[in-house]
């Protein structure tokens, strides 16, 4: 788990956290959020280049609770 701190108000799937909210999410998903830009580490600052217009993350697709055949 890693923790950021978002700099800019970001709508991800139902939730959306404003600037200076803070949460911890899986190492992958901070540090795709760290890396676009939206967010930053609050503990060593780090923050990677935000590009003006829409940005996407990855999206790992997958089935909970059901077996796939």
């Amino acid at each position: 788990m890693r923790r950021v701190e978002f700099t800019e108000v970001v709508k991800i799937g139902t939730e959306t956290y404003e600037a200076g909210d803070r949460k911890s999410f899986d190492d992958a998903q901070a540090g795709e959020y760290i890396r676009l830009g939206w967010a930053k580490d609050p503990e060593t600052g780090e923050q990677g280049d935000r590009t003006p217009g829409v940005s996407t993350i990855k999206v790992d697709s997958f089935v909970q609770g059901a077996q796939v055949k």
